[in-house]
């Protein structure tokens, strides 16, 4: 395996790791006050958002990389390559493998974002449960007469 795609995998695996932390915190808030749980997760949820607006040139840039190399790989032209020398074809395969690591890169930056979206759905969803939970909590007024 090349260095780059080691070193991609190593980052995406320290992501995953950062969002089973996250996870792991957003659970341990749930029991914790109403009041403080909704703090805790509207500063994470915060701090998502940013994070995904930060990234999402490159997400866009790796989206497009990522097309590109399918789109291309689908080609016609792409089949039909044929070597015209054992120098030529040597090239060929070299320039096939730093696409394919490009692509590997590019999905590995979606596969990051993608999990960055995740937490956001997570967190969207335990705020509206803790909502719901705080409204279930409330005394309800009796009925006037």
């Amino acid at each position: 395996m090349s260095e780059r795609i080691s070193r991609l995998c190593d980052e995406l695996r320290i992501k995953l790791h950062g969002l089973d932390r996250r996870l792991g915190a957003l659970k341990s808030n749930g029991v914790a006050t109403f009041e403080r749980s909704q703090a805790a997760l509207e500063g994470q949820l915060d701090r998502v958002e940013q994070r995904i607006y930060d990234h999402r040139v490159a997400v866009e840039a790796a989206n497009a990389r990522a097309k590109t190399w399918v789109t291309q790989r689908k080609s016609p032209l792409h089949a039909a390559r044929v070597p015209q020398d054992e120098k030529t074809e040597f090239y060929r395969l070299e320039s096939e493998a730093r696409e394919a690591e490009t692509y590997a890169s590019a999905a590995f930056e979606l596969a990051a974002a993608a999990a960055d979206e995740a937490i956001l759905a997570v967190l969207l969803a335990v705020l509206a449960c803790n909502r719901v939970d705080q409204a279930n909590l409330r005394p309800t007024e009796a009925p006037s007469q």
